[in-house]
């Protein structure tokens, strides 16, 4: 039986790469107890190449950020005035000619329900995305330069509306540097500390403008983007490989960063401007009905994807976890995601 699968998922993957858009591909899939484990890579990629995990880093942070709240130093309903001054935070969240920088919460931060606009994927008043101008060269967005940006867009609503959610880096940048004054450490060294030496990930590390790794393609061109990758920080800057992201999504869903005890409070979906992808605390969660799906069965799976074409989600209906990446920025996972995990009907 496990044969068969494996004949079906190698078949899956190798006809990924198309050379038009994807070169390149790595998948590793475990199930929950360990049992089955199948890790491939196909075109250009090996299944140790070291890659942009992108916004999976979100999860990172999440945990981090959890981890504190676990140690009593940090709470959900603590709010941006306790870590910045309101003149720091002027202009920041400014809705119907009200300011609310100042209200915004960890909480509200951990589940993209700020209300604050994207400073990388939306227009500034050039007519251009940060995205824009990184496709054209490497480009550093520093912090500063990105809170800066994001003053100059408009918050989308009220920072806790119900039901409102809208997808900002700003949100998980903000959670870094909030980490960063309450350990009085450096956003590498509080990874290190709380994830990537626990759990021995020697593959792992936050991105440096110095660090080597596989390029991203757009369409047909590889990109080297370390200056763009290094800025990214909290919400986008770690480098991984498809194993090591593995053994972090195993230990974020068995209790071994921070107590299940906080599990409740990550499922607390809300729709993005994505569909079908829902939001909770500090991950995603992609639910499609049978109407809806190309790819039926499209089972629930939840974790986090990556604008680099990176992808580390379980699937509690099926026991897998799935990691890896299709390196491309203009092409979605999901369908990959889906073709590999209805190998096992």
């Amino acid at each position: 039986m496990k044969g068969s699968i494996v004949d079906r998922l190698d078949k899956v993957l190798n006809k990924t790469i198309d050379n038009k858009k994807v070169f390149g591909s790595i998948v590793d899939i475990e199930s929950t107890d360990g049992e089955f484990s199948w890790i491939k890579s196909a075109g250009n990629m090996n299944t140790d190449t070291q890659y942009a995990i992108a916004s999976i880093t979100k999860m990172y942070t999440t945990a981090v950020i959890i981890k504190l709240i676990e140690q009593g130093r940090l709470t959900l309903s603590h709010t941006m005035d306790k870590f910045f001054s309101k003149e720091y935070l002027a202009g920041l969240h400014i809705y119907k000619d009200k300011e609310y920088s100042s209200t915004i919460t960890i909480l509200q931060l951990l589940s993209h329900t700020t209300g604050l606009p994207d400073s990388t994927t939306e227009k500034n008043k050039n007519g251009k995305t940060y995205f824009d101008e990184v496709f054209e060269k490497d480009n550093e967005l520093t912090f500063e330069k990105a809170l800066q940006r994001t003053k100059t867009l408009r918050s989308h609503f009220i920072n806790g509306t119900k039901g409102k959610a809208f997808y900002s880096d700003i949100n998980f940048d903000l959670l870094g540097e909030i980490a960063k004054i309450i350990t009085h450490k450096e956003l590498k060294d509080i990874y290190n500390e709380f994830i990537i030496q626990p759990l021995e990930l020697e593959n792992t590390f936050l991105c440096e403008t110095t660090s080597v790794f596989a390029p991203i393609y757009l369409n047909e061109k590889p990109l080297n983007r370390p200056l763009t990758v290094a800025s990214a920080g909290a919400s986008g800057g770690i480098i991984s490989t498809a194993q090591d992201t593995m053994k972090f999504l195993k230990a974020f869903y068995t209790g071994k960063l921070f107590k299940e005890t906080y599990f409740p409070i990550l499922y607390q979906w809300n729709r993005i401007q994505w569909f079908p992808l829902e939001y909770g605390v500090g991950m995603m969660r992609c639910k499609m009905s049978r109407l809806m799906s190309p790819f039926f069965p499209a089972p629930e799976i939840i974790g986090h994807s990556g604008s680099t074409g990176t992808f580390a989600f379980y699937c509690p209906a099926k026991n897998l976890f799935i990691t890896g990446t299709i390196n491309q920025i203009n092409k979605q996972p999901f369908p990959l995601i889906y073709l590999l995990l209805n190998c096992f009907d």
